[in-house]
């Protein structure tokens, strides 16, 4: 009888944890895709301090906000506005109960074009910046 208390139990808890991570990763991609909207939004606008002050602590540990605000600033002087994006490739992992993805877009600005990797803690429905990363010649060259 013991046995088969013991077996239910780690059969729950297996179920439990999957269900916890399968919900995540559902919901990471469409969250994160949201989060990339208003990013570009808030990008467009030249709201810079709003983007590093939403973002995660692991963004604000690699950079400090003059240096992203001189990022941004740079695309916006040289790409211009953002016009259109794509995905190009997405990855969502679970890793210890957190959820991570990693979205490729091709981005197509004003005056140039870039490819954006943008990289995201997710919980539920809420994508939070945890990494930025523009490759384009036109922000180099222009």
């Amino acid at each position: 009888m013991r046995s088969n208390y013991l077996n239910f139990t780690v059969v729950a808890v297996i179920f439990l944890a999957l269900t916890i991570g399968c919900g995540s990763l559902t919901t990471a991609k469409p969250a994160a895709d949201k989060a990339i909207a208003e990013f570009h939004i808030l990008l467009n606008d030249g709201k810079f301090q709003q983007i590093y002050d939403s973002s995660d602590s692991a963004l604000k540990e690699a950079a400090t906000f003059e240096k992203i605000n001189e990022l941004f600033e740079a695309v916006n002087r040289k790409l211009g506005k953002v016009v259109s994006t794509k995905n190009q490739n997405f990855n969502v992992r679970t890793f210890n109960l957190t959820t991570q993805a990693t979205i490729v877009q091709d981005t197509k600005f004003e005056r140039g074009d870039a490819t954006e990797t943008f990289t995201f803690k997710v919980d539920g429905d809420k994508a939070v910046l945890q990494g930025y990363y523009i490759n384009s010649m036109d922000l180099i060259t222009k």
